[in-house]
This record gives C-alpha cells, sequence and structure tokens, in this order.
C-alpha cells in the first residue's frame, strides 16, 4: 500500500442523478489496495446532494458554472491524490479500474488513455477499442503547471490532453491496452440520455452547452423525472456490468474460434 498512489476520482454533475448513482456504485465496488477518495461536484442549484462515506465528499453549489472547465478546475481544487482519475458521472467504472490505474501509470507519466476499454451503446457492449479522452488519467502536477482546464466548454478535455501532449519538453503518454477480460472502463455512448460529446463544440448562433443542458434538466424536472431539494444518493448498478463483459469476451473468444 505504501508504494500505491493516492487516487482522487474526480466527478462533475447536473441533475443526472439515476447515472450519478450508478458512478458512485462504481466507486465503492473498487478493489484497489490504496488511498482513494470520490470528489462529486455538484452545480443544480435545485438539488442538494448527500452520501455519507469516508471516502467520498459531495460539494453542492449554489450557482452553476459558466463553463465546464471552470467547474474542473474548482473539482480539481477539492481533489488530495496525486493522479487525477476522470470519473464521469454517466459512465462504469469496473471494481479493478484504480487497480489497473495504479499498474499501467509509470512513475514518470503525466497522463494515461484507454487504448481497449468497453464502449457501450444502450445496455449492450458494441466493442472493445480505443476510448479516446473518456476516462482518462493525469497528474494533479500536470494541471498545476498547466494552469488548470482551459475555460471551454465542450470540447476543454481535447484542448487540455493536446496541451498536455504538445507542450516542450512534454513526456510520452501512456496508452494502457489491459487484456479484455480485465478491461475496466464503460464508455457508455449510446441510450443513456442528454450526451455533452455528442452536442459539438459552443458556436455564437445557439446557446452553449451548458444552457442547453439546463434547459434539458428544466423539462425533465417539470415532468416529474427530477427531483429537488435534499437528495440522498441511492448508489446502484442497473445492470451486472462484469457479467456484460463477461458475456461478451466469452462470445468474442468463441468467433474467433
Amino acid at each position: 500500500m505504501e508504494n500505491l498512489p493516492f487516487i482522487s476520482c474526480k466527478c462533475i454533475t447536473y441533475g443526472r442523478l439515476h447515472f450519478l448513482e450508478e458512478a458512485v456504485e462504481s466507486f465503492l465496488k473498487q478493489d484497489y489496495a490504496g488511498q482513494k477518495e470520490l470528489i462529486i461536484v455538484n452545480d443544480y442549484p435545485l438539488q442538494k446532494l448527500s452520501y455519507e462515506h469516508p471516502e467520498i465528499k459531495i460539494i453542492n453549489l449554489e450557482e452553476t458554472f459558466l463553463t465546464i472547465g471552470e467547474k474542473e478546475n474548482f473539482a480539481l481544487e477539492q481533489c488530495s491524490g496525486e493522479l487525477i482519475a476522470v470519473w464521469d458521472d454517466d459512465d462504469i467504472a469496473l471494481p479493478n479500474h484504480l487497480s489497473n490505474i495504479a499498474k499501467y501509470f509509470t512513475e514518470d507519466g503525466e497522463l494515461l488513455l484507454w487504448g481497449n476499454g468497453a464502449l457501450v451503446h444502450g445496455n449492450n457492449i458494441h466493442e472493445l477499442t480505443g476510448l479516446g479522452n473518456s476516462g482518462i488519467v493525469y497528474t494533479k502536477k500536470i494541471w498545476k503547471e498547466l494552469g488548470g482546464h482551459p475555460l471551454e466548454n465542450a470540447g476543454y478535455d481535447t484542448t487540455f490532453v493536446n496541451q498536455i501532449i504538445y507542450r516542450q519538453g512534454a513526456k510520452p503518454m501512456i496508452v494502457a491496452y489491459p487484456p479484455n477480460e480485465e478491461v475496466s472502463w464503460f464508455y457508455m455512448w449510446g441510450g443513456r440520455g442528454y450526451h455533452m460529446s455528442g452536442q459539438g463544440t459552443d458556436t455564437p448562433d445557439k446557446p452553449n452547452v451548458i444552457q442547453r443542458h439546463s434547459e434539458h434538466v428544466e423539462l425533465e424536472r417539470q415532468a416529474g423525472r427530477i427531483l429537488t431539494g435534499d437528495v440522498q444518493l441511492n448508489p446502484n448498478w442497473k445492470y451486472d456490468y462484469k457479467q456484460m463483459l463477461k458475456d461478451y469476451v466469452s462470445r468474442l473468444h468463441n468467433s474467433n474460434i
């Protein structure tokens, strides 16, 4: 345990309780022997989230950030770990995910991407493939050196990753390729409702992604599908994601025989 890094799982959220509870359950299931924490930043003013756990900290804010970059930077300021694991509220981590991070993140590393993970459409694994910027891991040190996340909305993560990779003296990024049966990050692309990555970058001719998401959440609230006020989280998985991976890998193996 002394040689294992302290990993902060950073989760920003806004009005997506049913997704968030699965993300929290993913953290609770982790088998990681080292120090870990889950930092949740909620800037949906109509919800006050709570969940008592020594490794989970929830910050509820009265005002919504103007950009996702600002929200990310605020979340990073709350993180105590040396490694930052992006823990998006609508994605899934299997119990070995933090252990995988510690396995693949070398001491001189700054950024880790997943070369092998699960791309999920609806309630099924579509394929095991590279996941781009989903679930990236980076050091808090490099975040500080770069002056934080850029103050952008959709696309801010690409800008940040490029800043790490292409700056002068940059270290080679780590691309992790766990064996199929040890894949640990599920990028939930389709069938999960409003998805920021599918909205494209902001342009002057339309509301920005925060405004559009806020409008979507308000419509859901008016339809009675979103709780407001004090909300106690009930962490759970809607599906057995471990079994989902096992079944997919088994089918993949049988098809290659």
